[in-house]
């Protein structure tokens, strides 16, 4: 089931002993190679297996090597105090890349050692930052330290610090003309001032991200009109304040010919805009790729569904918004170059899990989903549906084939499918991942089918994806022997969700591809 929106980074205490998990890792991020234990450090009531596979093993670089010993071992090092200035000297002359990925994987595996000294003192440096809550040695003073970075900093990324001020943000960006990407996602307090801050002083910005804080549709307007004709990415989701009043007063403070002629990227997710919003934001960005009005109140997108209007999108996210099924059709039509289709819980409500998890409002039934299918047959590029908590589904009897059908012709071409909380979803649907004839087989890679009815009856049909390596699988009926035909099919299977999956012993759920390892023998891979 979709989740509410809800404000992102929680602010961690400056006491907390915790460990904490992976940070984003967008740009600066060190290899795979340098994360192989990360996930050890991140607590989850989730019960994931997962297995590393002897073909998918590669050696990893020495730097990777050197990389993760001086990270296991910081602690260590830093108790002797001869050796930890011997370790801080090595550090000072180490190359800006490097020290990117040493700060990154200390981030994800020790975040507890990173206090406000050594961070500015080793870690302030090359041209992208990435600083969030969920570091206990983060405070005012750290977020203040950032402006020394001058006109180098090219990337900025300061998340979820819920308290800290407006006034705080805005003289950090006052000092960092350079910038190119400016992301300040879970800042609640973040608002008029900071936008002012950063259009005046950063007026190269191509992607800015302030989805949940406080910055209103009016602040934006010296912001587009600055760096309009070179912004490609604008992410607002979560702003209760962004309501079709509000939005006018950003279209007044704009010349009636504005336009976004790079943007791609649109996130109005979680905000109360309507049609009334949505088309003259749409007809501003005539490159728009990437939308996600998720969570919103549109309700007849017409400029989406017209195709003398319609932008040439390849991502489009619909969740939980009241688009009847008709509607939705028209604009699949208009939109032959979807490679991303998120329509989960259609018509559950703007807000609440409560809300989506009441069948009675929800506007996806069977008959569309057969239309449905036919329509994103033709769309060759699909690689990603996601159908999460439509909970109709499967429940007409006269159309009781109609998941099987759209498994058949679109599901089973994606590389991702998604039927969460498709509760009526059950195993003889999933007949249509077979090939036929000469078909191909599936292209599938990641399949969820949480929270539905689907048991080992399933097991054949899910058998046949040669390409799956995550299957989710948490609150069905699965028992081992069924998940064991899968793992012998699926040799690239490398992750299972079994949490409350009841057929599964709890003490096994987290270590099966052992259970199955010792169930099929020593010679199993």
């Amino acid at each position: 089931m979709p989740p509410k929106p809800q404000p992102a980074h929680k602010k961690a205490k400056t006491t907390s002993n915790s460990k904490s998990g992976p940070s984003s890792l967008a740009l600066g991020a060190p290899t795979e190679d340098d994360l192989p234990s990360a996930r050890a450090f991140a607590p989850s009531s989730s019960a994931y297996s997962e297995r590393t596979l002897q073909n998918d093993a590669s050696v990893p670089t020495l730097v990777s090597l050197c990389i993760r010993v001086f990270a296991e071992n910081i602690r260590q090092l830093a108790r002797n105090q001869d050796t930890w200035e011997e370790t801080r000297q090595h550090l000072k002359i180490l190359p800006d890349a490097i020290l990117t990925r040493i700060f990154t994987l200390l981030k994800a595996t020790a975040p507890t050692v990173l206090n406000p000294a050594f961070i500015t003192s080793f870690f302030f440096t090359g041209s992208v930052m990435i600083l969030t809550s969920d570091l206990p040695g983060v405070g005012k003073q750290t977020i203040s330290d950032v402006q020394k970075f001058g006109d180098k900093l090219r990337d900025l990324e300061l998340s979820g610090f819920e308290t800290f001020p407006d006034s705080l943000f805005a003289s950090v960006v006052s000092s960092l003309p350079g910038l190119r990407s400016l992301v300040l996602r879970g800042c609640h307090k973040v608002g008029t001032a900071t936008m002012q801050a950063t259009a005046k002083n950063c007026t190269e910005l191509r992607l800015v991200n302030v989805n949940y804080t406080s910055v209103t549709p009016l602040s934006l307007v010296p912001l587009i009109q600055v760096c309009g004709q070179h912004l490609e990415v604008l992410k607002v989701a979560g702003i209760s304040n962004w309501t079709d009043t509000a939005f006018a007063k950003l279209l007044a403070g704009l010349d009636a010919d504005t336009q976004l002629p790079s943007l791609h990227t649109l996130k109005l997710r979680g905000t109360s805009l309507t049609d009334m919003s949505l088309n003259p934001i749409i007809s501003m960005c005539p490159s728009l790729r990437r939308l996600d009005i998720s969570f919103t109140l549109v309700k007849h997108p017409a400029i989406l569904s017209d195709p003398e209007t319609a932008p040439p999108l390849e991502k489009l996210s619909l969740t939980s918004t009241p688009i009847f099924g008709t509607i939705l059709i028209a604009t699949i039509r208009c939109h032959p170059h979807l490679k991303t289709l998120s329509i989960g819980a259609l018509g559950g409500g703007q807000a609440t899990n409560a809300a989506m998890g009441n069948s009675s409002g929800l506007t996806l039934t069977d008959s569309i989903l057969r239309v449905l299918a036919d329509n994103l047959s033709g769309c060759a590029l699909l690689d990603n549906v996601n159908l999460v908590g439509n909970a109709k589904l499967g429940t007409t009897g006269k159309f009781e084939r109609a998941l099987e059908l759209f498994v058949r012709r679109v599901g089973r071409r994606c590389k991702k499918l998604n039927l969460s909380g498709v509760v009526s979803l059950r195993s003889s649907d999933l007949a249509g991942l077979m090939p036929e004839d000469d078909e191909e087989p599936s292209s599938l890679e990641v399949l969820n089918l949480n929270n539905t009815a689907v048991d080992d009856q399933a097991a054949i049909f899910i058998s046949t994806c040669p390409y799956l390596h995550t299957l989710e699988v948490q609150g069905t009926k699965f028992t081992s022997d069924g998940l064991f035909t899968i793992i012998d099919a699926c040799t690239r299977l490398s992750r299972l969700d079994l949490t409350s999956c009841r057929g599964v012993r709890v003490r096994d759920r987290r270590r099966f591809f052992e259970v199955w390892k010792d169930e099929r023998g020593d010679n199993s891979s």
